[in-house]
């Protein structure tokens, strides 16, 4: 069975998680994969998908998260944050 990568996706309203959820994916290794996944994980959660800069796929290599703030969404967010923490085995 091939690994999948498991993301807690959280939106996040006066320092609380508002709405989150778990999502596995198949692994990524490059932007490309990482905003598809991010694609789908929005698509569930109902919210626009932000716009994927390089800092935020290597923010979430190297910590193992990443935000988004509302200036990181074309479309309108009326959260404090998106957060994408990798949830690891």
């Amino acid at each position: 069975m091939a690994r999948q990568v498991r993301v807690w996706a959280k939106i996040m309203q006066n320092g609380k998680v508002f709405k989150d959820l778990v999502f596995s994916c198949p692994p990524f290794f490059d932007e490309d994969g990482f905003h598809a996944c991010l694609r789908e994980i929005c698509d569930k959660l109902d919210i626009a998908t932000p716009v994927v800069l390089p800092q935020h796929f290597l923010n979430f290599v190297r910590f193992h998260n990443c935000r988004f703030y509302e200036s990181d969404f074309v479309e309108s967010f009326p959260y404090e944050r998106f957060v994408v923490e990798d949830c690891g085995d």
